[in-house]
């Protein structure tokens, strides 16, 4: 296979011999001069002058004679334009770049394809008024839609004030130069060395391209040489030859010029190719088989020197690399790596978010409070292990925990003195980075501290261990300390823009964002790794494509413009269409040459993919085959093994010696109803909790959660009733209990959340909500004392809180159980045992056909409680003539106690005690039984809120 490039080199050559010196050779990209200087040090074969070799847009800012601004530059100018307009009507800058960005972007297609902006804006605006016309005229407009429209009427003015403030500092955005040099190629180009301009491997031109090469070849100072195949150029159907065919039958670029050479290839229909369609699950799937094919081709050839593996999307670089084999040798990358996802960039973006957020939280500086979750996640940060050496890195996590266990929401300055007191040996690397940021200069400050933190930290590892430091991790903290000089420079260029910490937050994701790291490397052997931009021109044996699915190659309809479609078509400026006709020709011309072609898509429907092949790969297995026999097409779907200790099995643990030992523990100090319901749910579950004794991890709740709310309500009554325990309740004690309810249980809520917390959002609702569940809950109190005292009766708290506990024995073995009842009172000549819920609980839910059923089904959870209290309440002396156990709920206080229902009989019987502790027995043997193993549970619903359920791997 001879490459498009050393046929152009080699036809140069032939033409202009030693003279091709003379020449400048542009390109669509700077990485196919490399290969141009390979293929010319292998025509010549000795010493000699290389002819300039540069891509199109350094030629065309050198010929403009300005220097093109970078797009934060250009942005800023656009709102120093825009607030001369609107005065003091101007939004701030965070607002205007949401539609700024869009703005310029437009602006530099409309230069870029010589449109008359008077006459696009016009239509643009005449197009808006339309859609705001109504057929009732007596209506007018409403201030909105005169807003709207006044709007797109000073999007010209814009555009006409933007372009004059560049000139006058001579500047221009790509668009313009483009513009500036379409005017006047001839004039611009005498004034360089070159004899000739070469121009190789174009495809799609904008107006100003096919302006500034029409007049050169009608001078005899250019030569163009296309690049195509007889497959796509020659069929109208096919979209990659959209662009070509237009270039062939454009009468400047006659096909009879001698300045025009265009290599017309018949490969695609007569070449022998291979072709292996390759779907995968998920990314991860598609980066394995990656590593399986790169493992099959290096069989071939070992050193991969004529292989290109093409990332359709860039964002799994890393990915790939990781799945490559190890064997692999030199592998050059060309897009380089994003800044923007190296840790150090994610620990600066969670610092911005904690400050940002506590800009909005806080009603000034005295008050101002960084919110815990994102405290957390600064702290927690991978970061921190540079920042930290070993012993404080410890201390940096013990202060994680305080944060948790104390269930601290909100970190305002007198909350941070106070952990820093628990934690010292962190506050002074830790200050820094969590004062107020009262201003702009606050965040560089902080943002400059982190900057040398981190390198000092890379280079104490290097001094203390024997792994060195990355290389590109000094990178990373060099590119941004050139971002926060651009912002120091941006500041003092445009001071009355960048005035909030959320504006400079914008700004710095901006800047990052258009930072890419180079990997340096050889950059012309071993396996080529790049985007699918960056293989214009170039040519591959073997071409991996990665992310082959619909949306990604090509990326679909979405265009970010103000000028609506129509108006793009009418004015010759591109849309969607053109940019699928683009990449089309992209992917096509990749493979022309190619020999082995693997093309690989995510078959799963997710984020980053539909799911759905590109219909590129769609129209090559349909059509391609039917043209050309020598092709070998195939299709699979990708397998990857999976590793045994990923396979799903039953976890069973054994009661050994150990295992016992903690039971015994246990027995001691005893067994509760909510315990003994775990090991009936799950027996594995049981272990983790009691004898592995893992805890789950302590989550700081913002939100007042369902326990607190509980607990609360729970503390209130019991702090309500205590004065009228063992005496007659009268309407009047519960008319004095509601008048305390709304201060207690404010002071309740203070005790687990700062004042702050609790005076907005869901948490005042609430603290509210539960203030009504109280006082509602006395009002059906004074009701029941009212009805009770008409048929002679009363109502008498004997107990609150009543903590129980019962040793029973099980055959030799004593072990102890216990309870903690709520509520116990006497009514009605019959002793009720209480349980109060906060949440919805039905009288249905406490129905159970037999005692044995509480042992067997863990959904009678409610039940087995409310038995087991009447059991213990039993065997701890109560015998009384009659009992009930049952449940208040305070979303359903209406239905009154709800009792445990056996066999529909509503009181606890003796016979319910006896057949209760039978049962009770049997499961207490089993729990103590060496020869049964604790096993997970057969019911995978019981595993949905489990929290262990990671563990198990259900």
């Amino acid at each position: 296979m001879q490459s498009f490039l050393a046929q152009s080199i080699e036809y140069l050559y032939d033409k202009y011999g030693e003279g091709i010196s003379d020449l400048c050779v542009v390109l669509p990209n700077k990485r196919a001069g490399l290969y141009i200087k390979k293929h010319y040090a292998h025509v010549l074969n000795k010493t000699a002058f290389l002819p300039d070799i540069m891509a199109i847009e350094d030629v065309v800012e050198l010929l403009s004679g300005y220097s093109i601004a970078d797009t934060t530059t250009l942005i800023f100018e656009l709102y120093e334009v825009v607030k001369e307009v609107k005065g003091k009507e101007v939004e701030d800058f965070e607002e205007f770049s949401k539609w700024g960005q869009v703005l310029l972007a437009d602006i530099n297609e409309i230069d870029s394809y010589l449109v008359d902006s008077e006459q696009l804006f016009g239509n643009l605006k005449e197009v808006k008024e339309l859609d705001s016309w109504s057929l009732n005229a007596n209506e007018g407009l409403t201030e909105f839609q005169k807003q709207y429209l006044a709007f797109w009427k000073s999007l010209g003015t814009y555009y006409k004030l933007f372009r004059k403030r560049l000139e006058e500092k001579k500047l221009v955005y790509q668009g313009l130069a483009y513009h500036v040099v379409a005017g006047s190629a001839v004039e611009k180009v005498a004034n360089q060395p070159w004899k000739k301009l070469v121009f190789i491997g174009f495809n799609a031109l904008n107006k100003s391209e096919e302006k500034i090469l029409s007049s050169l070849l009608a001078e005899g100072k250019a030569d163009v040489i296309w690049d195509s195949d007889e497959y796509y150029l020659n069929n109208i159907q096919q979209e990659a030859g959209t662009f070509i065919r237009k270039n062939v039958s454009n009468a400047a670029f006659s096909k009879d010029n001698d300045a025009i050479h265009h290599v017309v290839e018949n490969l695609l229909t007569t070449d022998n190719k291979q072709i292996t369609i390759i779907g995968a699950a998920k990314n991860i799937g598609q980066t394995k088989a990656v590593g399986n094919i790169v493992a099959n081709l290096q069989k071939q050839d070992p050193d991969l020197k004529n292989t290109a593996l093409v990332l359709a999307d860039e964002n799994l670089l890393f990915p790939v690399l990781h799945s490559l084999p190890s064997k692999t040798g030199n592998v050059n990358i060309t897009m380089g790596y994003p800044l923007a996802n190296t840790s150090l960039s994610g620990f600066i973006d969670a610092l911005m978010d904690l400050h940002v957020s506590s800009q909005k939280i806080s009603s000034g500086a005295e008050n101002y409070s960084l919110y815990h979750r994102q405290f957390l996640t600064l702290i927690n940060h991978p970061v921190m292990g540079i920042i930290f050496c070993d012993t404080d890195k410890v201390q940096l996590s013990n202060l994680s925990k305080i944060i948790r266990k104390g269930n601290i929401s909100f970190i305002s300055d007198g909350v941070l003195k106070k952990l820093f007191t628990q934690v010292p040996a962190v506050k002074s690397t830790l200050s820094p980075l969590l004062k107020c940021w009262h201003s702009v200069e606050h965040a560089l400050v902080a943002i400059e501290y982190v900057i040398n933190t981190v390198k000092g930290g890379l280079t104490t590892i290097q001094q203390n261990t024997s792994i060195a430091s990355s290389t590109l991790e000094f990178e990373y903290l060099f590119a941004y300390s050139k971002i926060l000089k651009r912002i120091n420079a941006l500041i003092d260029d445009y001071p009355d823009s960048i005035t909030s910490i959320k504006v400079f937050q914008g700004i710095v994701k901006q800047l990052v964002k258009s930072v890419s790291l180079p990997f340096y490397g050889e950059p012309l052997t071993g396996l080529q790794l790049m985007g699918m931009l960056e293989t214009r021109t170039l040519d591959f044996e073997n071409v991996i494509i990665v992310s082959c699915n619909e949306k990604v190659l090509p990326v679909g309809k979405s265009v970010n413009s103000f000028i609506p479609f129509e108006l793009k078509r009418h004015f010759g400026l591109p849309t969607y269409g053109d940019r699928d006709a683009i990449f089309s020709y992209h992917f096509y011309r990749l493979l022309q040459r190619a020999k082995n072609i693997n093309l690989l898509y995510n078959t799963e429907n997710d984020t980053l993919g539909s799911g759905e092949k590109s219909r590129f790969i769609t129209q090559l297995m349909h059509e391609l085959p039917k043209v050309n026999k020598r092709i070998v097409m195939k299709e699979r779907i990708a397998n990857v093994p999976i590793s045994a200790n990923n396979k799903d099995h039953n976890i069973e643990i054994v009661k050994n010696e150990e295992v016992l030992k903690a039971l015994e523990e246990k027995s001691k100090t005893g067994f509760s109803p909510s315990l003994l319901n775990v090991y009936i749910k799950c027996p594995l579950q049981f272990y983790f909790k009691v004898i592995g004794k893992v805890k789950e991890d302590d989550e700081v709740e913002d939100e007042i959660g369902a326990d607190v709310l509980g607990n609360v309500i729970h503390k209130a009554l019991e702090t309500l009733y205590s004065p009228y325990l063992n005496s007659k309740l009268k309407i009047e004690d519960v008319s004095e209990m509601q008048k305390q309810v709304e201060p207690l249980v404010k002071e309740l809520f203070e005790r687990e959340y700062s004042t702050f917390e609790l005076t907005k959002g869901k948490n005042l609702l609430t603290l509210k909500v539960a203030q009504r569940y109280l006082l509602s809950f006395l009002e059906t109190e004074k009701t029941y004392i009212k009805t009770l005292g008409r048929s002679g009766n009363i109502l008498e708290i004997n107990n609150l809180e009543y903590e129980i506990s019962v040793v029973s024995k099980i055959g030799d073995r004593e072990v102890k159980l216990k309870g903690v009842v709520d509520r116990v009172d006497y009514s009605e000549g019959c002793t009720r045992i209480i349980d109060y819920k906060t949440g919805l609980v039905a009288e249905r839910d406490l129905k159970i056909k037999s005692i044995s059923d509480l042992f067997e089904d863990s959904s009678y959870a409610k039940s087995f409680q409310l038995l087991m209290y009447g059991w213990l309440f039993w065997k701890d002396g109560g015998r009384v003539s009659s009992l009930e156990s049952g449940i208040i709920s305070f979303r359903n206080l209406s239905s009154g106690l709800l009792n445990v229902n056996v066999a529909k009989e509503r009181r606890v019987l003796e016979q319910h005690i006896v057949d209760f502790e039978e049962g009770l027995q049997s499961l207490l043997a089993e729990i103590f039984n060496p020869s049964v193993k604790f096993t997970q549970t057969l019911n995978a619903e019981d595993c949905k809120y489990c929290p262990y359920v990671e563990i198990c791997n259900r």
